[in-house]
């Protein structure tokens, strides 16, 4: 009977946490590749988890076994049915810089009420086994470790087993295949209970049958179940629910947004889980105060030195941030586990518990994108962590000594911090200048100075929960004000897709005497676009498009081609530098998914690329390959070069680099037309990829990736080092690429298998 139940509960945890990135991956073409698609998801997952762990309350407490037997088993085949009809998403009506409402009402649409079903599956099944008389009926605890067990396992499966091998209907096929099979499991698990076992409707205390045997007592009901006590509950499922979601939102935009990055750090929340209820909770919790410090002092340092994650080998990046949530998690999920009520009041804990999931994800997923231009919710999740520290009661303490100790620990060091902070924000630049030390080491130095001695201060804090609260909110706060006031920020804004700032830069021309300013378009940690301010410089194409580059050079040899004029159809508008490239006789569309970005680059008092456009330039909004398709259905005008800039930036939209995406390219071609890939990536490597799409589709593949070595020196602050693919069916087009001189053949400098819009695996692409 164990192993039945077990085998139940395992199953239906696995069913529901392999639709998840199932479900995810599908939405992300229809959003270029953004990881807010995984917050959202996680959002609308954690939000039908807790209505269903409120179904599976209602159910075990006012529902008989008989009503179970037939009206619970008929909704499970309605939900089957239900997932059998709905089997993709469709495309949003209209671009927005917040699509959340439309994409949650995609996902019910698409696994709302199969998910819904999965998700009770837990409580309930453990409600079942406690109403069967079993020996071990009267703590049924055990079932959950089994639960997140199968969690784990389908997690995992999907990254490693599934997505590579599988495509997104088969993947669909085999799931639904998985969950008739709970059905007909959930169907032997009611019989099994007892008959009358159901708790009586109108009785006040909700008992459940008492076990037979001589057992042992379960955990124990020494504390009423108050709202203090719900709260608390509450508060521990937050702060780790609330972090799952920062770890993986910090990962995915900085790495890249694709199934294993989102798989990971919701495999350590889970295994977080399972060993704080296998575990000895309270002895647990002690152990990890410490190391708990060690962790948060890591992450602030991350937080504080956010431009260098975007140099920081992946390996290391990933780790820190997977045991910071390790650690966070360890200690919020033990700190439940030692509070769990008696099995009488099991799914109103897994309630309670569901609900601050579900609260993490809100204040993730919903409320920190609209009212902060940053991700601030990442450090204040960081001073909520502190907060699972224990509080000292200070008052409690009788010798006056100690007493003075931990009042200087919890006011003296928060102050001492702060005054610190202020000095060397004021005097650190002159301190390093004074020792002499080099251009080159000054950021890596003061960084060091400012953040070493707080960092000390919080270790020291580490057994004060509040003190070390105060100390971390210092520097975080220094930080987070002097980025908000940073007086070169011109621009700093918060979308769907990311985070977008307007940066202005400058250096001294020795040679010419002048100051040169520029101005920067970033997303996230990405260049996204670079412009002279100096008036007699704006035209000038610069980043990863100026004249000399690999883009400059292609569009160079399309004029040669085209010298009445040639349409450019761009993917990706970033600044708009590309514009500087092009004749009067041009013209050029832009296909930019961010509605934010299409502000920035059209408004003159951020650039000028548009708006001093000597060709006619019009921008669509929306996902460029989705456009793409409705122009080619209406027979609109084709383009000489169809130009593909989305891939530079870290969440990379996979769906426009599929075989059916290729042949659209060149669908939207004119005879002689190029399709011209920007693959830039810090940690992707393309080319394969492209190369075996291009001679899949009969194509002269050319490439050309300039090294920042090929830049002149004075020009190394606003020209990028770029990697650019060709792709052209004409042999006389590729001659002339080739002619140009900077173009080569490409070649495949490993396999790798194609991508389809029902299989990619991104993971492939990584640098090797």
């Amino acid at each position: 009977m164990v192993l039945y139940f077990i085998f139940t509960v395992f199953l239906s945890a696995t069913l529901l946490f392999s639709v998840q990135p199932m479900v995810a991956k599908s939405l992300l073409p229809v959003f270029g590749g953004s990881s807010s698609v995984w917050t959202t998801c996680m959002l609308f997952y954690q939000t039908v988890l807790l209505l269903g762990y409120l179904y599976a309350h209602f159910v075990m407490k006012r529902v008989s076994r008989r009503v179970q037997l037939f009206g619970h088993i008929g909704m499970l085949v309605i939900a089957l049915v239900a997932g059998y009809m709905f089997d993709s998403p469709s495309p949003p009506p209209s671009a927005s810089t917040f699509p959340v409402p439309w994409l949650i009402l995609q996902l019910a649409l698409v696994s709302g009420l199969p998910f819904f079903m999965i998700s009770s599956a837990g409580p309930l099944v453990q409600g079942w086994f406690a109403r069967t008389g079993h020996t071990r009926s009267h703590d049924p605890y055990f079932l959950y470790a089994a639960s997140n067990a199968g969690s784990f396992v389908g997690l995992l499966a999907y990254p490693f087993v599934i997505e590579p091998n599988l495509g997104l209907a088969e993947q669909r096929s085999f799931w639904l295949a998985g969950f008739g099979l709970f059905i007909l499991m959930s169907f032997g698990a009611i019989l099994m209970t007892k008959k009358g076992s159901h708790e009586d409707p109108h009785a006040p205390s909700g008992e459940v049958l008492a076990p037979s045997g001589d057992v042992d007592s379960g955990p124990a009901e020494d504390r009423p179940i108050d709202w203090r006590r719900r709260l608390r509950w509450t508060f521990y499922a937050f702060v780790p629910s609330s972090m799952l979601l920062g770890v993986t939102s910090h990962l995915s935009m900085d790495i890249a947004s694709f199934p294993l990055l989102w798989v990971l750090p919701l495999a350590v929340y889970l295994l977080t889980m399972i060993v704080a209820f296998a575990a000895d909770s309270n002895r647990l919790v002690k152990s990890l105060r410490r190391p708990m410090v060690i962790a948060i002092i890591g992450a602030t340092i991350l937080v504080l030195a956010s431009e260098a994650q975007a140099y920081a080998p992946i390996k290391a990046l990933v780790a820190v941030q997977l045991l910071l949530l390790g650690v966070v998690g360890l200690m919020g999920h033990s700190m439940l586990s030692s509070d769990r009520p008696s099995a009488s009041h099991l799914t109103e804990f897994y309630l309670i518990m569901s609900i601050g999931g579900a609260l993490g994800g809100v204040f993730n997923g919903v409320i920190a994108p609209l009212i902060f231009e940053t991700t601030l919710e990442y450090p204040i999740v960081l001073v909520c962590a502190v907060a699972l520290l224990p509080w000292r009661k200070i008052g409690e303490i009788e010798d006056p000594k100690l007493k003075r100790q931990a009042w200087m620990i919890r006011i003296g060091l928060p102050l001492l911090s702060l005054v610190y902070m202020q000095v060397m924000g004021r005097f650190s630049v002159s301190l390093v200048e004074w020792l002499g030390i080099s251009l080159v080491d000054q950021t890596i130095v003061l960084f060091a100075i400012i953040i070493f001695i707080p960092t000390v201060m919080i270790y020291l804090a580490w057994n004060d929960g509040i003190a070390c609260m105060l100390v971390l909110a210092v520097p975080l706060s220094a930080s987070i004000y002097d980025d908000l006031t940073d007086p070169d920020i011109h621009f700093r804004g918060r979308t769907f897709y990311g985070i977008l700032s307007v940066v202005d830069e400058f250096f001294y021309d020795i040679e010419v005497n002048q100051k040169i300013t520029y101005r920067t378009l970033m997303h996230g940690t990405t260049n996204h676009g670079v412009q002279f301010l100096n008036p007699e410089l704006t035209h000038v194409p610069l980043g990863y498009y100026h004249v000399d580059g690999p883009c400059g050079m292609a569009i160079q040899a399309l004029k040669e081609i085209r010298p009445d004029g040639a349409r450019y159809g761009i993917v990706g508008l970033g600044s708009g530098a590309i514009t500087a490239h092009a004749r009067p006789q041009d013209s050029i569309k832009y296909f930019e998914i961010d509605p934010e970005v299409a502000h920035i680059a059209e408004d003159p008092q951020y650039f000028t690329y548009l708006s001093e456009a000597e060709c006619p330039v019009s921008v669509d909004l929306g996902d460029g390959r989705l456009l793409l398709e409705r122009e080619r259905d209406a027979g609109e005008e084709k383009y000489d070069m169809v130009l593909i800039d989305a891939f530079s930036s870290d969440s990379i939209p996979v769906h426009l680099l599929t075989t059916e995406a290729i042949q659209l390219y060149y669908d939207r071609l004119t005879d002689g037309g190029i399709v011209l890939l920007h693959i830039s990536n810090r940690h992707l490597d393309l080319q394969p990829l492209v190369f075996n799409l291009g001679v899949d589709h009969q194509s002269y593949v050319m490439m050309y990736e300039q090294d920042i070595d090929e830049i002149p020196e004075d020009m190394l602050g606003y020209w990028f080092p770029s990697v650019w693919m060709a792709l052209t069916k004409s042999p006389q087009t590729a001659q002339a690429m080739l002619d140009a001189g900077m173009f080569q053949e490409g070649e495949a400098r490993f396999k790798v298998r194609m991508w389809t819009d029902q299989y990619s695996n991104i993971l492939s692409a990584f640098n090797r």
